[in-house]
């Protein structure tokens, strides 16, 4: 671990102790704490502390979208209760999300708060969850969210993890081009970038492969000329980028205009709608992808979720508007099951709860709250292929791959009743 992140842990570390003087001061701000009195008791609060002004704007504006359909399909009432939704911004910063986190706690005493840009802030903000007893859904990618270590009772994950990505995505594209074996990463220098990097090349190296180069990028970096000149030079088989959001969008187009995709493979193992529309069809054309998700998946949740959001904001969404109106659907779902907005009791809803989902059948995992779906391996159509404008992909292959209970053995600080002893 970094200096950068023992500091965030440090912090963190502060706030709960912080969080426990005042409870045993009888002093506590935070919902779920016995004696705390809402502030509005006819109101149900949802708040979203995400990235809505920084190089993820467009993928934190989704997340928005999705809870929205998810609220007006109870006429945004749960328990006979008004929700109230707000948002607030993290500015893509660990110490930002970490103050506006606590204050929307303190302020709002929200049932769920919900985020997912950057797995930075992710897992600054994960450490709060577990300190306010707040619960927090997140869409970040790093393995560490949901590991032994890291992950709290309070915190729960639609998304694959990148250990997931790793071994659906990148294994999936070594087996459909078993000749190709020198991969040459494109990194963000971040708690995300580093993560995939290690992931992809565990998987790399047990199919035979070899990383032979790796330049790390900076998350407002404008000019990948350098960085791919690099990975050329090392006439790799595959170059990877592993990037996101902006960047990735700067990165994938760099890679175009530089005509690397005559040289070697471009493989990108995540991706999002809204970054796909910024690479654009003559770019995206030919470039392999790892998607938790896309629009033309074959289920009924996604069709419905599909045609709801085309009539309402005349466009098709991403993943990440899937994944937060499919979190805020299971949380409504379980506070109604409890008869309660105790998050211990709704916590005991969602663990190991089985439900037809976006991709099928899919379950929260009740020893690491992770969600257990497939994930995707697609190329990037031509723009002769293309049928409308946002049909960027073709579906490969999926595979769903995640950590075992013997490789993430989780046990939870927070015992509740009902637990396995």
């Amino acid at each position: 671990m970094g200096v950068k992140a023992m500091k965030r842990r440090t912090a963190c570390a502060l706030a709960a102790t912080l969080c426990s003087c005042l409870l045993i001061l009888g002093l506590s701000v935070f919902p779920g704490v016995p004696g705390r009195v809402d502030a509005a008791s006819d109101e149900i609060v949802f708040a979203a502390v995400d990235d809505f002004s920084g190089p993820y704007a467009s993928t934190g504006d989704e997340l928005l979208k999705g809870w929205e359909i998810a609220f007006e399909e109870v006429n945004y009432k749960v328990l006979g209760k008004k929700i109230k939704f707000i948002k607030r911004d993290t500015q893509l910063k660990p110490a930002v999300g970490v103050r506006k986190f606590r204050e929307v706690v303190e302020q709002e005493h929200p049932v769920l708060v919900g985020s997912g840009c950057s797995s930075a802030v992710q897992l600054a903000m994960e450490e709060v969850a577990g300190g306010t007893k707040t619960l927090f859904e997140t869409g970040g990618w790093s393995s560490e969210i949901t590991a032994k270590g890291f992950v709290n009772r309070y915190t729960f994950r639609w998304p694959s993890s990148n250990f997931a990505i790793a071994h659906s995505s990148v294994d999936g594209f070594m087996k459909l081009f078993p000749k190709d074996k020198k991969f040459y990463f494109i990194t963000m220098d971040y708690a995300w970038g580093h993560d995939m990097a290690k992931e992809a090349t565990a998987v790399i190296e047990r199919n035979g492969g070899k990383v032979i180069g790796n330049v790390l990028t900076p998350m407002n970096e404008t000019d990948y000329s350098t960085a791919i000149t690099k990975a050329l030079a090392a006439k790799p088989d595959v170059i990877m980028l592993n990037q996101y959001g902006a960047p990735l969008i700067k990165s994938a187009r760099a890679v175009h205009e530089f005509g690397a995709k005559k040289k070697a493979k471009i493989l990108i193992p995540g991706d999002g709608l809204d970054m796909l529309r910024g690479i654009g069809h003559d770019a995206i054309d030919g470039m392999y992808v790892g998607n938790h998700w896309y629009h033309t998946v074959n289920t009924p949740f996604t069709k419905k979720f599909v045609e709801k959001f085309q009539a309402k904001y005349k466009a098709i969404p991403s993943y990440y508007a899937i994944l937060h109106y499919t979190m805020a659907k299971l949380t409504i779902q379980a506070i109604e099951r409890a008869k309660s907005t105790d998050p211990n009791k709704i916590i005991k809803q969602l663990e190991g709860f089985k439900y037809d989902g976006p991709t099928g059948k899919e379950e929260i995992r009740a020893f690491d709250h992770q969600v257990i779906h497939p994930y995707f391996l697609s190329v990037g159509k031509s723009p002769k292929e293309t049928k409308y404008d946002d049909d960027y992909l073709k579906v490969l292959s999926s595979a769903m791959v995640y950590p075992t209970y013997a490789q993430n053995p989780v046990v939870w600080d927070l015992k509740l009743p009902g637990d396995k002893k």
